[in-house]
């Protein structure tokens, strides 16, 4: 059943710390549908060319359809072969509508508009020397965007001389080194050539033509976007309770990974700034991009989508590094410009005084007067932040970093020393115990499904563990992960008692690094739900299933059962196991 959908007004604004960004005039529900789009142009990754259709992304069937031309593409279906080779004309079922040629007060809203004509998208890349399979997945998407603005300009029937696409998009080819600056004109050279080959004479090129393009192939490095399809982790075309970790007496653990399918870009898209805590989430039905509230949002605040660094999943230093090597900025959302629970515990070690839930960083933290923080690596400035309101402080938060809190004179907290009671660890020490206690854990993900495993494997993991709990924070990831990696072990030589322990534990971290409804959240409690079923506790399971599909509804709404097909089948299966167990 179609969505019933409430219009949801946009405003692209502009921000003297972000430049262009969106925003609404209105306040906006939880669950809402802000933006749907289908890309301007798209490339599958070389990495999914074999198992993939090369039009909609869907994991191939046994019989696939090959590119008539050329039979480099397959295609799951006749419908998306015609749809990339040509003579098909498609439905964009969401377009952005822009009622004011202004870009920093446009007016925008979701709407349903048919689109004339689709440009083939495949077909100038047949034939030949066939370098769309040779040529990286970026510059064979500037040759797409290419080939589809010539094609216009014939189609409308201009034959003027063919400079290059005008995309509104910023390209930062002034910030590039010359290292990469030089291997964009080499792309370029060799793709101008390529289309030159293909439109032969009935083309006029213009003498700005290999500029362009190399402007064009830096704006998709910092515009494009992945998209991303969820699939089971045994590599199954559809999870089901049946799919994933499986123990000799017939224990499941079901679990999920996102894989990266294809590089598109959306302009409309584009508009839409980043933040380390978005408050909209990004999923892909087949080549569209839906974008949808995860929160409530105020009128006037921005709305923001994660570019892949997201708080809790990488520390404060890895994004800031990330977005600046990939995007070219420094972010400033509220994670990574106010002093963050998340940020202070997720790599952080545990203080050496037992009462003590002071962390133990490898950072330098230095608070100066203004009660700002300055973060650094050694003697490279990461970031400055500002402490957060006092009155949003909580237990947690004081306890983790009391000295931050205690009064407002000038503190320098080194690595090594508790930032609550500043007793000092060995840190070296340290970190080469917990790498080596995680070394040793990890091995268990080699484990088979049986019985028959060596109990000094398992043994040796929960010293490791021990260990680990020892050094580590008590909200760290490392922790978070050791306590799922035991869980998933336990998982798979039927002892469900114990990986239900450890699959809780993880949990509880996980909480403290996101929040209580991120989408991560939900993921793990699908895999506690499915160490319930195998347990027989099927009101255990449904209080878990229930807690995950409010979360799943929240960020993919009506769309659940299309991304997360597995889902449907779980509540089926809890809600027949909850009523047996009543």
């Amino acid at each position: 059943m179609a969505e019933q959908q409430r219009k949801v007004i946009l405003e692209c604004i502009s921000t003297p710390n972000k430049g262009r960004g969106m925003t609404s005039p209105n306040d906006i529900s939880p669950a809402s549908l802000i933006h749907a789009e289908d890309p301007l142009a798209v490339i599958i990754m070389k990495s999914c060319r074999d198992t993939h259709c090369h039009y909609c992304f869907s994991e191939a069937p046994a019989d696939v359809v090959f590119c008539p031309s050329c039979t480099i593409p397959i295609y799951c279906s006749n419908r998306c072969q015609e749809e990339a080779v040509g003579q098909i004309s498609w439905n964009q079922n969401a377009c952005l509508e822009s009622n004011n040629s202004v870009v920093d007060i446009a007016k925008l809203s979701v709407t349903s508009t048919r689109c004339k004509t689709q440009i083939a998208e495949h077909r100038h890349e047949c034939g030949g020397a066939h370098w769309a399979a040779v040529l990286p997945a970026d510059i064979v998407l500037a040759g797409r965007i290419m080939a589809q603005y010539i094609e216009k300009q014939l189609l409308a029937g201009k034959r003027t001389t063919i400079s290059g696409p005008n995309l509104d998009l910023v390209h930062h080819y002034n910030q590039d080194s010359p290292a990469s600056k030089f291997e964009s004109h080499i792309y370029a050279t060799v793709l101008l050539l390529c289309l030159q080959s293909y439109y032969k004479s009935g083309v006029s090129w213009a003498e700005d033509s290999l500029s362009q393009l190399v402007l064009l192939i830096c704006q998709i490095k910092v515009n494009s976007i992945a998209i991303v399809h969820m699939k089971s982790m045994d590599g199954g075309k559809v999870l089901t309770v049946n799919k994933g970790f499986s123990g000799s007496s017939g224990a499941v653990m079901c679990s999920v990974e996102q894989v990266r399918v294809a590089q598109a870009i959306y302009m409309s898209g584009s508009f839409f700034n980043h933040s380390c805590q978005p408050n909209v989430h990004a999923y892909f039905r087949s080549r569209t991009l839906v974008l949808r509230s995860s929160e409530y949002i105020k009128a006037g605040t921005p709305i923001e989508l994660s570019y892949g660094p997201q708080a809790g999943e990488m520390d404060l230093p890895e994004r800031q590094k990330s977005l600046r090597e990939n995007y070219y900025f420094s972010c400033g959302c509220s994670n990574c410009s106010v002093l963050s629970l998340s940020d202070l515990v997720m790599n952080s070690f545990r203080c050496p005084q037992s009462n003590c839930l002071g962390a133990v960083s490898e950072l330098i933290y230095y608070r100066c007067k203004e009660n700002s923080v300055h973060v650094s690596i050694g003697e490279s400035h990461v970031c400055t932040l500002s402490l957060p309101d006092i009155s949003k402080f909580d237990e947690d938060m004081v306890k983790v970093g009391n000295l931050f809190f205690k009064s407002d004179a000038i503190l320098n907290i080194d690595p090594g020393f508790c930032m609550s009671c500043r007793s000092q660890l060995d840190l070296s020490s340290a970190v080469a115990i917990s790498d080596r206690a995680t070394s040793k854990i990890n091995r268990l993900k080699e484990l088979p499904a049986l019985d028959n495993v060596p109990e000094v494997v398992i043994a040796e993991a929960l010293q490791s563990l021990e260990q680990t709990e020892k050094l580590r924070h008590p909200y760290s990831k490392a922790l978070a992960q050791a306590q799922d990696t035991i869980a998933e072990a336990f998982a798979k030589v039927g002892d469900q008692e114990q990986a239900r322990k450890h699959c809780k534990a993880s949990i509880k971290i996980l909480e403290k690094l996101y929040h209580p409804s991120h989408i991560i959240i939900a993921h793990e409690l699908i895999k506690l739900v499915s160490i319930e079923l195998s347990m027989g506790d099927g009101a255990s399971a449904s209080a878990a299933f229930a807690r995950a599909d409010a979360i799943f509804s929240l960020y993919y709404g009506p769309d659940v059962k299309r991304i997360l097909p597995y889902v449907d089948a779980l509540r089926r299966t809890v809600s027949e196991r909850s009523v047996g167990s009543c």
